[in-house]
């Protein structure tokens, strides 16, 4: 009994006497990192490179430091300077008044004496750490668990840092048993993840969405469909040309060719990003140029997103009118639509707007069609099952067909689609029998008005595109909202931000002009440019004296005079009052037209003013804007004597009037008319008027007497 006393007083001794020099060991404050090298594994054997802690690590479990080492004891040496835990309320090399949680050893092995102590040889440390303190675990080697516990710290936080120090006083000279290993967070800090850098987007349009400004196309520059979706992702962090670009094509070709143009457009938008994908946005007949690459064998893998916006995956019935008969549905952007086809097809000789369509061939207008049962007998009531007497979509037929090319190619879908209500979107089209010719399956019942709904049956969709023909494929959930067809890409701008980044928004734009759409659009037949003064003062349009462009009037649209198409002019939401127009001559002159035309919802009227110029020649035409009696719209030529002149000249030169003495009889009598004070002589052209009917079918043509009698008939009245 008093030898077990004994040798229990003598291991208490040696465990004090390590305590003695735990207080005389070195941690230096500010605290000292002191990492020696160490051996890969240590053993008994004392030699020059021997600290008995080695193989040290660190890392993180559930979120909190975990610390192993290896501790090397033998009989003699390192049990009197094991290894503490040192815990202070931050990194302490950063002050020199850390507060001190603790520095307790982590466990000590007491010297193998009598029979008693841990045995020499190596040691395995695992230190864990959670919210309360840490558990220790000591091996023997890796196989004999010799201690497995847990220490409560008091005070401490996840805020805490712990350092292992090896316990071993540092001496002069300075050896190397003193072991200081760096600080690390109790808790472990968990960085935000790196914000995911979104992949360029592109934005296609749909039909009518592109234009050509001097020859080259832009995005919907007439009703800026697209405004408040570029903006909305520019002011969010997108940056147009780097990563947010847009595809205006054109769109009267098939979706096909349009499909081939967009390929090329990526492999353009990734050599600029240094990316391999790209995100799409479209719009309407967009949505299926977008299918067209992706279903295509050309499809280079390279689309990681897309986003439908109202896209007639099944087509569009309204489609029917315009491509059976180059009708049109009433409504702002039909019209509109209209008045384009309908100049295009004079300027391009077709007799109809029927042939235009069909000859050209506008094959967009035909690949929108519907693939699904839509017309309706009207004597029988019974709808028809598609393609029985239907127009055919080869297209869309196609397309539908191999939807699984795009369902399985990985690219991550989202179908937007408007539903404005029940009654809103032409879904069936009743029709008759087929006898008229440019109806050859059957034309709408009433469509001239003798039926209240004009053989247009209507159902929920965005007055567009009906939910059926919007609906991609089961397996993809349509995301509905209830916007209208072409608002559907301001609307939906904060969703679609959300969408390609996974954040929410700071600003969503709204410019406010995608209400109730007004437009005053002037049409020009060559060869002739053209600026217009609005009410205000503002301009838009060719400046003469410089060859440069105003562009004064909030969305005014000019086309440019760099262009080898004819010159046209649009203005959203006219002011009330004149619109002064100037049109001068270019090339050598000649006849030229102006077509004024107001367009709305409701109303589309038309105005033409024709009539002959040299070159240089200006001539001012003012047209008056009631909004509140659209049809009252006026368009008027100024006639000056220098107009008059140029008229019979260039109608001379034309061949209109045939005798050279008719024309320098003509001249002479002009110049009567004015007084030496400017004024006109109205008696003396009143004769003139009647005498030009002389002059008719012998001496000058239909033309020539047109154009001298308004402008005679201009000067009586004013």
């Amino acid at each position: 009994m008093k030898k077990y006393t004994l040798l229990s007083f003598f291991l208490s001794f040696i465990v004090s006497l390590g305590g003695v020099e735990s207080v005389s060991a070195e941690i230096t404050r500010p605290y000292t990192v002191d990492e020696k090298p160490q051996v890969l594994f240590g053993d008994s054997t004392p030699v020059s490179t021997y600290f008995g802690l080695e193989n040290y690590t660190q890392d993180y479990v559930g979120g909190y430091a975990h610390l192993t080492f290896t501790y090397t004891h033998d009989a003699c040496c390192y049990a009197g300077d094991p290894p503490l835990v040192y815990i202070t309320d931050t990194d302490p090399r950063s002050t020199s008044t850390p507060t001190e949680r603790t520095f307790e050893p982590a466990y000590v092995l007491t010297p193998y004496w009598g029979g008693f102590g841990e045995p020499t040889g190596w040691y395995s440390y695992d230190i864990q750490f959670d919210a309360t303190g840490y558990t220790v675990v000591v091996t023997q080697a890796t196989t004999t668990e010799i201690v497995n516990f847990h220490r409560d710290i008091m005070g401490l936080t996840d805020s805490d840092w712990a350092a292992i120090v090896k316990r071993h006083p540092i001496t002069d000279p300075i050896n190397n048993n003193s072991m200081s290993f760096t600080p690390v967070p109790i808790r472990e800090t968990v960085l935000p993840p790196e914000p995911q850098t979104p992949d360029p987007v592109v934005i296609i349009p749909g039909i009518m969405g592109s234009a050509y400004k001097n020859g080259v196309l832009v995005i919907d520059p007439i009703l800026h469909t697209y405004d408040d979706l570029i903006a909305t992702l520019d002011e969010n962090g997108y940056t147009p040309d780097v990563d947010l670009f847009t595809f205006p094509y054109e769109w009267r070709d098939s979706n096909v060719f349009s499909a081939n143009f967009l390929d090329d457009k990526i492999d353009e938008v990734k050599s600029v990003c240094g990316c391999d994908k790209v995100d799409i946005v479209a719009h309407s007949m967009g949505g299926l140029v977008a299918r067209a690459y992706i279903q295509s064998i050309d499809y280079d893998d390279d689309v990681d997103q897309i986003i439908f916006l109202g896209t007639p995956h099944k087509g569009s019935p309204k489609d029917y009118l315009t491509w059976e008969a180059g009708e049109f549905e009433p409504g702002t952007l039909n019209f509109l639509t209209k008045k384009f086809f309908e100049l295009e097809a004079l300027k391009n000789g077709y007799l109809s707007l029927f042939n235009y369509i069909h000859i050209r061939p506008i094959l967009s207008v035909q690949e929108l069609l519907p693939t699904s049962d839509y017309l309706k007998d009207k004597d029988t009531g019974i709808v028809r099952g598609y393609p029985n007497n239907y127009p055919v979509n080869n297209f869309l037929e196609v397309l539908n067909d191999n939807v699984s090319n795009l369902l399985d190619s990985g690219v991550r879908i989202t179908n937007i689609l408007g539903n404005t209500g029940p009654d809103k979107t032409v879904n069936i089209i009743r029709v008759g029998n087929g006898s008229d010719p440019l109806w050859i399956h059957g034309k709408p019942d009433g469509f001239d008005g003798q039926t209240a709904d004009r053989g247009l049956e209507k159902g929920e969709g965005d007055e567009t595109v009906t939910v059926f023909g919007a609906t991609l494929h089961s397996s993809v959930s349509n995301e509905m909202t209830s916007n209208s067809h072409n608002l559907l890409p301001s609307a939906e701008a904060g969703r679609v931000f959300a969408i390609l980044t996974g954040e929410p928004p700071s600003v969503v734009s709204n410019d406010g002009i995608d209400v109730d759409l007004k437009i005053l659009l002037l049409q020009l037949l060559s060869p002739i440019n053209v600026v217009v003064t609005a009410p205000n003062g503002k301009k838009i349009g060719k400046n003469f004296e410089t060859e440069e462009e105003y562009n004064e009037i909030p969305f005014a649209f000019y086309s440019g005079f760099e262009t080898d198409d004819d010159e046209y002019i649009t203005i959203l939401n006219p002011l009330d009052g004149e619109y002064k127009i100037e049109i001068q001559g270019t090339d050598n002159g000649g006849e030229y037209s102006v077509l004024t035309s107001y367009v709305s919802d409701d109303i589309s009227v038309t105005k033409e003013i024709s009539g002959l110029t040299e070159p240089a020649q200006i001539t001012t035409l003012n047209v008056e804007v009631d909004n509140d009696n659209p049809e009252m719209l006026t368009s008027e030529r100024i006639v000056t004597q220098e107009v008059l002149l140029n008229d019979i000249t260039k109608a001379y030169e034309l061949g209109w009037i045939r005798d050279k003495k008719i024309r320098d009889e003509l001249i002479k009598k002009i110049e009567k008319i004015y007084k030496k004070n400017k004024k006109i002589d109205k008696k003396l052209a009143k004769t003139l008027l009647l005498a030009l009917k002389l002059y008719r079918k012998e001496k000058i043509n239909e033309q020539a007497y047109n154009i001298i009698k308004e402008d005679l008939g201009w000067l009586i009245n004013n």
